[in-house]
């Protein structure tokens, strides 16, 4: 079984407070609040399926190619295998092209839980080269943006 951690998991409570980013000041009590309560979270345990492990392949393989169909089917497919071997309603995965970007940098992902149905959206090429991301980046991207949702 392995255990996912989040940044920051084994810091007490008042070392954690004391890394919050700036935006966290900027939110509303209530949003002030949800955020605290994900963030107590540490870690979760996640035994991966072989159906998973295998679409995580795939993935790395499809991004190859380049083609946004395919790595948004398999991105979408391995966001629902996981959804369903943590037994919660799966979240929408759209897939696209150029990454934004501004002054402060290149948005790799981002999760809209206000959406219905809630969605993830990731870029899957560099802002300024077009390049494709490393498959690792783009799988690592995803979880990061699926853990928002969980």
């Amino acid at each position: 079984m392995a255990a996912l951690k989040k940044p920051g998991g084994g810091a007490s409570s008042d070392q954690r407070e004391a890394e919050l980013p700036k935006f966290f000041y900027r939110l509303s009590p209530r949003a002030q609040r949800c955020y605290l309560a994900g963030n107590a979270i540490a870690d979760f345990n996640l035994t991966p399926s072989p159906r998973a492990l295998s679409l995580v392949e795939t993935l790395l393989q499809v991004l190859d190619g380049g083609a946004l169909a395919p790595i948004n089917r398999v991105a979408q497919a391995l966001t629902d295998e996981l959804c369903h071997l943590l037994a919660v309603a799966t979240v929408s995965v759209e897939v696209r092209g150029v990454r934004p970007h501004n002054q402060r940098g290149e948005l790799h992902g981002i999760f809209y839980p206000r959406a219905r149905p809630q969605k993830v959206i990731l870029w899957m090429r560099t802002a300024q080269r077009h390049d494709i991301v490393k498959p690792k980046t783009f799988v690592r991207t995803l979880l990061h943006e699926f853990g928002h949702y969980l």
